[in-house]
Order: structure tokens, then C-alpha cells, then sequence
């Protein structure tokens, strides 16, 4: 009977030792295979260190109660094992902390009862190993399937055995309970590494399948491969190459087929890379060939997989080909102009910082505007004027000479990087800009019409007027100012005194606002006279601005700076407030005003609100409307007829009179100034600089019956002489203004001119 307790318990061990290598084949993913596992090892030294070893060891010796706790001791702790694993099985936890103080009372209850009678002690522990086993049969029934019910029956029959012990011998000792116990102990330990190996396999199974799933539905591309042959591949990658069907990938030389010569070196490194070392990932993007002539663009993420039993490559392919497309297309947009699909300003920058860069070769830059550009797209539309652009970029792209890159910056601003032997130097700039020129000697036929183009040409050399690419473009721009200021076709080579002109103008524009807030602009009062009697009749006020630390600039510099940048709105705006409050300083102290005229850009009529604000203000200081007036120039009042007509209506409703100024320098028609609604108009200083002569005084003459005829003032601006004076005033003109009978004066100046006039 010993040998057999002793056969018994090796064979327990042993397969408890056999399922917690199954628990490490598993990689330790199961925690019930490990707990059942350790169940049988307790259990196999249990009863190797219980009834095997009890008759070593006398019976009331102190050695005999030890042995006989500690295997109590192996014998529960394996019960509660096997328990424990039951619950893990059933996605139940028994916690240590829940556990172990269990194991601690019973093993108590196990020491008291063995110290008093032993056969209770034997009692005890059978009934609480067949409860564990029925509790644990239960737990299996309650989530039964076909090997769990097994299983179930087996921790039953477990039971009954422990159970049968202490009913058959009260020390617990029958020989039927020792052989049907290892006969039922040997079947539950097969059945439950059956029922682990059963379980592993089916989620081996399901996590396959579902890989498999993934793989098969994936968007992406993904294909095993092994010196150019394919191993599998999923129907993601098999439409993206255009492949009909697995089979026949498999048979092909996937290096032949869909690899460009010149791509098969880097393909057969990456490979490599990855075979030999399995923790490699390499990301990459490539060009492949489809089966039907296609070019792809991939992106690929090259990883090993153990495929066969030997490495292999494994190769997640998204195509961006579209992408690819999309991306090329919006660089081509971003580095070429849209309408004449030249490069643009975008391409020319990056071109001139790989030209200048050190140690580069001398070349030129050619700046070239289309004048009066603008002409056309007024007269004619714009469509007319970006066919014009078309022709004008088709004619240079396909007749000037290949060392001349030709791009497009904006509107009508063409530029030119000329390059190749001598063209840092002015002769070889000179020879290309006179082949420039003679491609534009014949007109455009453009819907219809024939329109003959002029340039106005700026040059820049590398490096002698810049060493980088945003020095020379500026630089470019500096001589094409220059040249815009010649008649006709024009060039001009870049040089120094440009940049000092151009950075005063600059200078200028940002030291303006600074100005207005400063309280820089001033206002002068040139006074008008009536011809004939030279009566005062009011004042013309002039703005000035006496700039901190430079002096007096002139308003032929700071009045278009303020147009340039848009600051002539806050200008007007403030000229119109220091002349109403003088208005008002005045109306308090004389009790009256003569007129006073400001002139207004057209810019300003831009703003809705400004006749509004204008009349609002005029309010404000309770002045009479008629005590101002506003004068614009006659090319302003044309070219913004739109904008500028109806508020002159709103201020002429209002009683505010307005006048035409510089007459004489525009296009009006003889309609076009019937239809303003103007009170007077003012001759340019243009007119009247050559009178008497006769065929000025005919001009003038002239002028001034159409003056007359459409019940306008005419005043004659710019009397310097006394001859002058009486020409105008015998020729028809109503009004004298200038420096021979007044020069612009102060505010105080003006007061003192206004007291000495005779008052009712």
C-alpha cells in the first residue's frame, strides 16, 4: 500500500510538473494551467509526505505532528489551488488577500482538532477537501461545455473520494480510498491539462481567424516575401498591383515584375537588413510598377516575420500614388503661376538662393512692367488684359535664349534670371535687353484686338548690386521705378542713389502715422481773390509737415506715401479737423468766414461715411455747410467717377460747394463735367504759366466761355505776375489764386488778413 501512495504521488507530481510547462509553452498566459499546475505538485507531496511517510515517525512524537501539519498543509493549499484555477477558468479571481486568511484558519482548525482527537482532524480535512472539489466541480458545470462537464464529474468523484476516507477507516487510512483516489486524482489531472490544451488551441484558433479576417479586409496592402518570391499576399495587395488571384503572385519574380531596374539595389538592401535582424523596421516610399504598366507611389513599413519556419520579409503597402499626385500638384501651384504657367514668385525666390550662393557665378536679374497696363483692363476688361498677359509670357518663354529663366511675380511684372558666361556684366545685360525689346516690336492679336506692348525695365547684377536673392529683387525694383519715370520703353541699371531714394520713401511712409499723432501737420491758407476787384473771397489750406528732426517735407512726397499705404484717410480726416476748428476760431472772433477749400483724395470717397461724417462734423461746431469746400483733381474725379459722384451729390444737397482741380492735366469730357455736381473749376498753373501768349490766352479763353456756359467759377491757380493776373482776368476767369497776389500764410496771418476786411 505504501509503494502504491508513493507511485501515486510521483505520478501527480509529474503531471503537475507537465502542466506548468504547458503554462510556459503558452507564454504564461493562463493563470488557471499555473494554479492547477502547483495544485498537483502540493498534491503529489502531500501525499508523499502524509500517509507515505506517517509510519516513519513514532506516533506521539513532536516529528510526527509536524509532518502531519505540513502535509495538511500541502493538502489544502492544493484543494485551494484547484479551486482558484476553476475560478480563473471561469473569468472569476480569488484574491490572496481572500485566500490566504482562509488556509491560516483552517490549517488552525486542522492543528486544535489533531491535538485533541485526530480522527476529527481526519474528518475534518476530508470534508473540506470534498467541499473544494465539489465547489470547484460546480463552478465548471455552471459554464459547461463538452470537456468541462468531464471535468465537473471528475471533481465530483474527487469528492466522494476524499469524503470515503474517514467513513471507511477513521484514521483515514482504507486501501479502497488510496486506489480509487489515484485512479480518480490521475483521470482529473488529464482532464484538466486536456481541457487547457483544448481551450489554448481554440483561442489559437479564434485569434487566428481573426487575424486572418483583419488581413483579408484590410485597406492596407500586406505580402510576406522571400528572395523576390511572394509567400502571401492579402486581396489589398493583390488589387493594388493589379494581381488577378494569390496563385499566380506566388509563381511570379516579384523583383522582375514590379521593380524598376533602377529601384532593385535599395529593394535587395532593405531586404536583407530586415532577414537579418529581426527587430528591424524600416519605413519607407518608393515608386513600383503595377502588372498593368502603372507607376505606384507606396509607402511601406519593412518588418521580419517567422513565416515557414525561416524569416521572411513582411511588407504593410499603402499606395499614395493619388496623394503623391495631389501633393506634386499643389508644389506646382504653389511654384507656378496659374495664369501663364511660368514660374512664379515662389520658384524665383528658391532659384535665386541656390544662384547666390557663395562662390556662384555672376548673373543678372531683369525686372520688367507692362506700362499702363492698367489702361487695358479698364478700357478693355480684364479677360482681354490676362490674354494679353498669355501672349506677352508665350512669346518671351519660347523666343528668348535658354540661359534666361523667365517667371511671372504678379500682375504685369515679369522677371528674368539671365545666366551662363559674362552675364554678371552691363554689355551682356544690355545685348539681352535689346533682344528684350525687339520681341516686342511687333503688336499682340489679342480678341481681335492688335495691342503693342512697352516695358519698363530694371537690372540688377550679382553680386555687384546684392549678394542674395531678396537684395537683388529690391534692387530690381529700384531701377524699374527709375525707368517708369522715362517716356516710352525705358531701362535702367540699378545704382546706388536708388536705395537712398528708396529708403526716404520708406522712411516716409513709416514716420507718418508717428506724425499725425505727433502733431506734426500743420495747415497754410493761400487766399483767393475775385478778378477784377481783387477782393478776398476765401482761402485755399495747404497742409505742411515740419518732421521732427528733418524739417519741412514737402507734399509731393508725404501726400502720395500717404496713398501708397493707406494712411490718406486718417490724413483727410485730420486735415478736415484742424480747418473746421479754424472755421470755428474764426466764426467766434469775426462773427463771419469766408470759405475755406481742402483738398480731398479719392481715396476717401471710398468710405461710405465719409460725406456723413463730414456733415456730422460740420454740425458738431454749428458751422454753416457753405463755409467749406472741397476740391478734388480732375484725373481723381475720373478715374473714380463711381465712388466720387455720389457723395459729391450728398455734399452739394448739403450746401457744401466743391470745385475741379488742376483742370486742364485729365480727359474729362465736356458730359462727364456737365455731370458733376461741381461749383467751380480751377485751372492747373499749367494754363496760366505761359499767359499772355496768344495761343494760351486762346486756351484760356476757351476754358473759361465752357466755364461760364455751365455756370462754373473758373479760378486761375498759379498767378506769379501782374501780366498774368490781367490776362486772366480779361480771358474770363472769376478768381485769382497765387503767389504774386497772396502766398500761403499762417493761421494767424490769415486772422490778421480777415480783420482788415470791411464788415456790415
Amino acid at each position: 500500500m505504501t509503494l502504491l501512495l508513493l507511485v501515486n504521488a510521483v505520478i501527480l507530481g509529474l503531471f503537475g510538473v507537465a502542466m506548468l510547462r504547458l503554462w510556459v509553452q503558452e507564454q504564461r498566459q493562463h493563470a488557471y494551467v499555473w494554479m492547477w499546475g502547483w495544485s498537483w505538485v502540493l498534491l503529489g507531496l502531500g501525499l508523499g509526505g502524509g500517509p507515505v511517510l506517517q509510519d516513519a515517525f513514532d506516533a506521539s512524537s513532536p516529528a510526527r505532528a509536524v509532518q502531519a501539519l505540513l502535509a495538511s498543509l500541502a493538502l489544502m493549499s492544493s484543494q485551494l489551488l484547484q479551486l482558484a484555477g476553476a475560478m480563473d477558468f471561469c473569468g472569476r479571481r480569488l484574491r490572496l488577500a481572500q485566500a490566504l486568511p482562509v488556509l491560516l484558519l483552517l490549517m488552525c482548525v486542522l492543528a486544535v482538532l489533531g491535538l485533541w482527537d485526530m480522527q476529527s482532524a481526519v474528518a475534518f480535512g476530508a470534508v473540506v477537501l470534498g467541499l473544494g472539489a465539489l465547489l470547484s466541480a460546480a463552478l465548471l458545470w455552471r459554464h459547461s461545455s463538452g470537456q468541462q462537464l468531464w471535468v465537473s464529474a471528475c471533481f465530483v468523484a474527487s469528492a466522494l473520494v476524499h469524503i470515503s476516507g474517514p467513513l471507511l477507516d477513521p484514521s483515514g487510512r482504507s486501501s479502497i480510498t488510496y486506489s480509487l483516489g489515484a485512479v480518480v486524482q490521475t483521470a482529473l489531472c488529464l482532464a484538466l491539462i486536456l481541457l487547457s490544451v483544448g481551450r489554448a488551441h481554440r483561442e489559437a484558433r479564434l485569434q487566428a481567424e481573426r487575424f486572418t479576417r483583419l488581413a483579408e479586409h484590410s485597406l492596407q496592402g500586406l505580402a510576406v516575401l522571400r528572395n523576390h518570391k511572394l509567400l502571401y499576399a492579402n486581396p489589398a495587395a493583390l488589387a493594388m498591383f493589379g494581381a488577378h488571384d494569390l496563385e499566380s503572385a506566388l509563381r511570379a519574380d516579384l523583383l522582375e515584375l514590379l521593380v524598376a531596374p533602377q529601384r532593385r539595389e535599395e529593394a535587395l538592401r532593405r531586404h536583407a537588413e530586415v532577414l537579418r535582424d529581426p527587430e528591424a523596421r524600416i519605413e519607407w516610399e518608393d515608386l513600383r510598377l503595377a502588372r498593368d504598366g502603372r507607376t505606384l507611389h507606396l509607402h511601406g513599413l519593412s518588418s521580419q516575420i517567422e513565416w515557414d519556419g525561416a524569416p521572411a520579409e513582411l511588407l504593410a503597402l499603402v499606395d499614395v500614388t493619388e496623394r503623391h499626385a495631389a501633393v506634386e500638384a499643389l508644389r506646382r501651384m504653389a511654384l507656378h503661376d496659374e495664369l501663364t504657367d511660368l514660374p512664379n514668385r515662389n520658384f524665383t525666390q528658391e532659384r535665386l538662393k541656390h544662384l547666390t550662393r557663395l562662390g556662384a557665378p555672376p548673373f543678372a536679374l531683369v525686372s520688367a512692367d507692362i506700362d499702363r497696363f492698367q489702361l487695358v483692363n479698364e478700357t478693355l476688361g480684364h479677360a482681354v488684359g490676362d490674354a494679353l498677359l498669355q501672349a506677352v509670357a508665350a512669346r518671351l518663354k519660347t523666343e528668348l535664349p535658354v540661359s534666361a529663366t523667365l517667371a511671372r511675380l504678379g500682375e504685369d511684372q515679369f522677371v528674368m534670371l539671365v545666366e551662363g558666361p559674362g552675364a554678371g556684366e552691363r554689355g551682356h545685360a544690355r545685348a539681352f535687353i535689346e533682344q528684350l525689346l525687339a520681341l516686342l516690336q511687333r503688336p499682340f492679336e489679342v480678341d481681335g484686338a492688335e495691342l503693342f506692348v512697352h516695358l519698363s525695365i530694371g537690372v540688377a547684377l550679382f553680386p555687384r548690386d546684392a549678394d542674395d536673392g531678396p537684395g537683388l529683387l529690391r534692387a530690381a525694383d529700384s531701377a524699374v521705378h527709375r525707368a517708369k519715370g522715362q517716356p516710352g520703353a525705358a531701362c535702367a541699371f540699378f545704382d546706388a542713389s536708388m536705395n537712398a531714394a528708396a529708403q526716404s520713401r520708406l522712411d516716409a511712409e513709416q514716420a507718418l502715422a508717428r506724425a499725425m499723432e505727433a502733431g506734426e501737420f500743420e495747415l497754410l491758407y493761400q487766399p483767393k481773390f475775385a478778378a477784377g476787384t481783387r477782393t478776398l473771397l476765401g482761402f485755399e489750406a495747404l497742409v505742411r509737415w515740419q518732421r521732427s528732426g528733418v524739417g519741412a517735407i514737402s507734399p509731393a512726397e508725404f501726400i502720395p506715401a500717404a496713398e501708397r499705404t493707406g494712411q490718406i484717410k486718417a490724413l483727410g480726416e485730420l486735415i478736415l479737423a484742424l480747418a473746421t476748428a479754424q472755421l470755428r476760431e474764426w466764426l467766434d472772433r469775426f462773427g463771419a468766414v469766408l470759405p475755406v477749400a481742402v483738398n480731398v483724395s479719392p481715396l476717401q470717397f471710398d468710405d461710405r461715411a465719409f460725406v456723413p461724417r463730414l456733415l456730422l462734423a460740420l454740425d458738431d461746431l454749428r458751422l454753416p455747410h457753405g463755409s467749406l469746400q472741397i476740391e478734388i483733381t480732375e484725373t481723381a474725379a475720373i478715374g473714380h467717377v463711381e465712388q466720387v459722384l455720389p457723395q459729391l451729390l450728398q455734399l452739394r444737397d448739403a450746401g457744401v460747394l466743391c470745385a475741379l482741380d488742376d483742370f486742364g492735366t485729365g480727359q474729362s469730357s465736356l458730359t462727364m463735367l456737365r455731370q458733376l455736381p461741381i461749383h467751380a473749376m480751377k485751372l492747373d498753373r499749367s494754363m496760366i504759366a505761359p499767359l499772355p501768349q496768344a495761343d494760351a490766352s486762346a486756351v484760356v479763353r476757351a476754358t473759361c466761355a465752357l466755364g461760364q456756359s455751365l455756370g462754373l467759377e473758373v479760378i486761375a491757380e498759379g498767378v506769379e505776375t501782374e501780366e498774368q493776373a490781367q490776362a486772366a482776368e480779361a480771358l474770363g476767369c472769376t478768381q485769382l489764386q497765387g503767389f504774386y497776389l497772396g502766398r500761403p500764410m499762417s493761421a494767424t496771418a490769415a486772422a490778421e488778413l480777415l480783420a482788415t476786411l470791411d464788415r456790415p
